[in-house]
């Protein structure tokens, strides 16, 4: 396949290539949609196996939610050029490989065991969901921007159950310069030990810029992996103590159940060597000062040796003769320290000058304590001045205005005030107001059952009316060797199986791989669906419609689906995302019955781009969408949180619609 820079993969632009492999390219592109730089991968080969291990890939990096794996955006087919490419999209790591990043310099000995946590993390992931990577290899790991490390690549990856072991070619899937010993060994299969000798080997190439081993010929490389003991990574690297090399021997143990359990295991047991400090040749011995104490220089000033206390005033020290009689930096004892100093020959007189300034410094702060103790007192009286003479103003005023002062020899004369009937007046406006609410409650309700009436007949007569006629496939969905439901093409397997009571959907859902139990025979534009649903357990069921699917059967499509509690959602699904529409975000409704075990029929009328959603018999909502109007598939959901799904459907019926 020629180079495909330039070219465009649906909503894909393809700038350049950054990566090439025996199966796939890998090119830096543009995804107008989001607006973002993405990888795609994209597949290379005419060959139908490794096409399916291609899909295979996307599928089970799909399903995996580690922080250290290169999570997957998209995945899909194009048609273009008479050809039909097959990609996976992925995000762009502007950080490069960690092959890249080595051939700069080897990694220090902290950033071997950051990069090694995150491997590690993502290694033992994978391990515990029986998953077997089988290309550890620095070409496979990459960075984003802010140094952080991925594991990519499962395009060999086998789950722990699978037998293949082979190419059909015969030889051993992976990089001999990664690959653990035992596996040149006959019948034996890849497993997570196996994966560890390659992280091992990884991490010998990560400390020393080198592989272990390396040769002319793959056969000599071969050779010494399970023969040759590696060499010494300190001889090499000075920065490597003993206590790394330990660690790093046991990673490359020729016997796999000598080596480290897990990669956290390594990883952790690294990190612990390489916090201790190598004593090798080029460092300071142990036990050396961390700083030497300098010798005087004769150059330099020296100054002299503290003296005694003079005989004629033991109280005093000896001034310093450098800075104009004053200590400006003395060693002087501390019982010295706040002594004044003595007048010297080389003063001048200054001394005693100095000596009354100082002592006038010494007023300065205890005057100015005083001026501010002054202003707060002053400020103090100013405030008790000020309420003082608040309180004589206002509270006479108060009292005057609260009570009268009697005059002497006078008597207070109380007026009397006429007090209407509030009680009457109060009955009276009640009893106006409950006649009113009363008048007006009654031709509301008798409004509202008119309407109710209305609507009632109205989508009685929709609901007939859509489903007049022969259905064009009307399935009880019990019995899987019926015709019908053959033709149909519905998924049968472990989580979607047909009993007497109906089609049972047990599968758990996520956000990533969003998909039930589906049917592929017939595909539907316009028509009326409806659909007996019942929750055994789980948190919600519903129905898709016009459903298409891409390489990890992800859907696209509308979702009506109900929940336990009697409340209904209507979404949108475009493959990677699941969205309910504007104001269709869970939406309780009394038609709908709440509840385990019981049933709710639902249907839902598709004409272009309106679709008309029924519970029981009852209307609930009306959706008009004009940016999906492809025909495509019907399926059934099955969603939980914490418990066990089961979720039962019967006696499906669709009716087709101009």
């Amino acid at each position: 396949m020629p180079g495909l820079e330039g070219k465009t993969l649906g909503r894909y632009e393809l700038d350049q290539l950054v990566g090439k492999g025996g199966m796939a390219d890998v090119y830096k592109g543009y995804d107008r949609h989001f607006d973002r730089t993405v990888a795609v991968k994209v597949f290379k080969r005419e060959d139908e196996d490794m096409l399916r291990r291609f899909i295979r890939e996307a599928r089970l990096m799909a399903s995996f939610h580690n922080e250290h794996l290169v999570p997957i955006y998209d995945a899909g087919q194009y048609q273009a050029d008479y050809e039909t490419r097959y990609y996976i999209v992925m995000p762009f790591m502007e950080g490069g490989t960690l092959r890249t990043r080595i051939r700069q310099s080897p990694l220090s000995l902290d950033e071997a065991c950051r990069a090694l946590k995150d491997i590690a993390d993502a290694l033992d992931y994978i391990h515990q969901q029986g998953i077997v990577h089988r290309d550890i290899k620095a070409s496979n790991v990459l960075l984003d921007a802010q140094g952080k490390y991925y594991l990519s690549d499962f395009g060999i990856a086998r789950i722990s159950t699978d037998a293949t072991q082979l190419t059909i070619t015969g030889n051993v899937l992976g990089t001999v310069d990664y690959i653990a010993p035992e596996l040149f060994v006959d019948n034996h299969k890849a497993d997570a030990r196996s994966d560890l000798y390659s992280l091992g080997v990884l991490l010998f190439e990560m400390v020393t810029g080198q592989l272990p081993f390396s040769a002319e010929n793959q056969l000599a490389v071969v050779s010494m992996h399970m023969n040759k003991q590696p060499p010494s990574p300190g001889s090499i690297s000075e920065a490597i103590s003993p206590q790394v090399e330990r660690v790093i021997f046991k990673a490359l143990e020729k016997r796999p159940e000598q080596r480290y359990s897990s990669a956290t295991e390594l990883a952790d047991a690294f990190c612990r060597a390489a916090a201790i400090p190598s004593n090798r040749a080029g460092r300071k011995e142990w036990g050396a000062p961390a700083f030497a104490i300098p010798v005087a220089d004769s150059k330099q000033v020296v100054l002299p040796p503290v003296l005694a206390p003079d005989s004629r005033n033991s109280s005093a020290p000896r001034s310093s003769p450098l800075v104009s009689g004053t200590e400006a930096f003395s060693s002087v004892p501390p019982r010295f320290a706040t002594q004044p100093p003595l007048e010297t020959p080389y003063s001048g007189g200054r001394t005693t000058r100095a000596r009354a300034g100082t002592n006038r410094r010494r007023w300065i702060p205890v005057l100015m304590a005083l001026a501010v103790l002054l202003l707060v007192m002053s400020v103090g009286a100013l405030f008790f001045v000020t309420q003082s003479n608040s309180r004589s103003s206002v509270l006479p005023a108060t009292a005057n205005r609260s009570q009268r002062t009697p005059v002497a020899g006078a008597s207070p004369t109380v007026k009397p005030t006429a007090t209407p009937n509030l009680t009457a007046t109060a009955q009276a406006i009640a009893a106006a107001t409950a006649t009113a609410h009363a008048q007006a409650t009654a031709t509301a309700i008798a409004h509202i059952t008119a309407t109710a009436q209305a609507e009632a007949r109205a989508t009685a007569g929709v609901i007939q009316t859509a489903t007049a006629g022969k259905p064009s496939y009307q399935d009880a969905l019990n019995d899987a060797t019926n015709a019908d439901t053959q033709a149909a093409q519905w998924d049968n397997n472990s989580q979607c199986t047909f009993q007497s009571d109906g089609y049972h959907d047990k599968e758990g859902v996520n956000l990533v791989n969003f998909h039930g139990c589906l049917e592929t025979g017939k595909s539907y534009k316009n028509a009326t669906i409806s659909v007996d649903m019942k929750i055994n357990s789980g948190h919600s069921g519903g129905l898709f419609f016009r459903v298409n699917t891409d390489l990890l059967s992800r859907y696209a499509g509308y979702l009506f689906e109900v929940d336990s509690k009697g409340s209904y959602k209507i979404s949108m699904m475009s493959y990677t995302t699941v969205t309910a529409l504007p104001g269709y975000n869970w939406t309780p409704s009394a038609s709908l019955k709440q509840g385990n075990a019981v049933k709710n029929t639902l249907l839902v009328i598709v004409r272009s781009n309106t679709f008309l959603f029924y519970a029981n018999g009852a209307f609930l909502t009306q959706v008009t969408d004009s940016t999906y109007s492809a025909e495509g598939d019907i399926a059934f959901l099955a969603t939980t949180s914490d418990t066990p799904t089961d979720i039962v459907y019967s006696n499906l019926k669709i009716y087709p619609q101009p």
